[in-house]
């Protein structure tokens, strides 16, 4: 184990005591390959997390880096949508396309199957998709574009449909090869996330996230699972392409994603990703204006920055301890950052 994987351990072990996430397992490359990781907990490097939200980098951000490098997808292209015109990519990438954060669709589908059928449709069914449809057309036609930024589930469940209309295949089969977007397999091989009320269980290789849940399990904003390996590894080969030092993906691509002129007024998101807030950033106090990065509800984390050279991947199952474990979650993420940069 070298030096850097023993204080990944270390601080860990700190976020366990802090009562911040139960498991939890972080993986750092610098310099242009990696150099430590470590778990702590009831879990291993080869334990598959549910990622929730970095999904939206993950598959969408990636599957439309590729397009476009390809020349597949222009980035000024237009998305069609249910209940108005068309949306612009851009504006769903950066979450200016005028959605509201979230809606419950599992109510809705439970509204629009009525009494006799709700909570008994089959998520990903007809039933579920019918309802959903009418649900995403119904918050479409009140969605007023280029509006001001508002971070939205509902952007990217459209960018997700999209793609697979475009491609004719579901996201299962176009996301990255090492995702979970499937079956899960043995449980335990999952960090375990929450009890749902709503299924009645301890989820453990199922999406946390209700609304992708209802989506059959996975969508454009939530459903991905993977290893902090495979995590590490990919946030690694973007960090390689935007420094024009190989990387499966066109480099000026990258940058382009990234560039910090798709961030509007105050907000901080560009496309696909976000970039640190001044003065408190979850990345840390010496995080770089050049950082990207993106956090997912379950606990996870990846950030990237150009300046250091440094991929920081954080995965835990904060959600197991309920909401009283948000705070002390909120009070690690920057340490554990700051103690990584120091380590390195």
């Amino acid at each position: 184990m070298s030096e850097l994987s023993r204080r990944l351990a270390e601080l860990l072990a700190d976020g366990v005591r802090a009562r911040a996430f139960p498991s939890g397992a972080a993986w750092v490359a610098a310099g242009g390959a990696h150099r430590g990781s470590a778990t702590a907990g009831p879990v291993d490097l080869a334990t598959r997390w549910d990622l929730a939200s970095l999904t939206k980098p993950l598959v969408i951000g990636t599957l439309v880096m590729r397009a476009v490098a390809a020349g597949a997808l222009r980035l000024d292209a237009r998305v069609p949508a249910p209940g108005g015109p068309p949306l612009a990519m851009t504006d769903l990438l950066a979450h200016r396309a005028g959605l509201r954060a979230w809606a419950d669709l599992p109510g809705a589908v439970d509204a629009w199957a009525g009494p006799a059928r709700a909570g008994r449709w089959v998520p990903g069914g007809a039933v579920a998709r019918a309802a959903i449809d009418d649900a995403l057309a119904a918050e479409r036609a009140a969605a007023d574009p280029g509006r001001g930024t508002v971070y939205s589930d509902l952007g990217y469940i459209l960018l997700g449909r999209e793609l697979e209309r475009r491609a004719g295949a579901p996201l299962r089969r176009l996301a990255p090869g090492f995702l979970g977007l499937s079956p899960p397999g043995d449980p335990a091989r999952y960090a375990p996330t929450a009890r749902c009320p709503r299924r009645a269980r301890v989820l453990r290789g199922e999406v946390h996230d209700a609304n992708a849940w209802a989506l059959g399990g996975a969508a454009g904003h939530a459903g991905a699972f993977a290893t902090v390996d495979e995590i590490g590894r990919w946030a690694l080969d973007l960090l390689r392409a935007s420094r024009d030092r190989g990387g499966s993906i066109d480099g000026g691509v990258v940058r382009a994603f990234w560039d910090p002129a798709w961030r509007d007024g105050g907000a901080t998101w560009v496309l696909g990703w976000d970039t640190p807030s001044p003065g408190a950033s979850t990345g840390g106090a010496r995080i770089s204006a050049s950082a990207v990065g993106h956090l997912g509800f379950t606990g996870t984390s990846v950030w990237i920055d150009r300046d250091a050279d440094l991929v920081t991947v954080l995965l835990t199952n904060r959600v197991a301890l309920g909401p009283a474990a948000a705070p002390a979650m909120r009070a690690y993420r920057p340490l554990f950052h700051d103690a990584v940069r120091d380590a390195v």
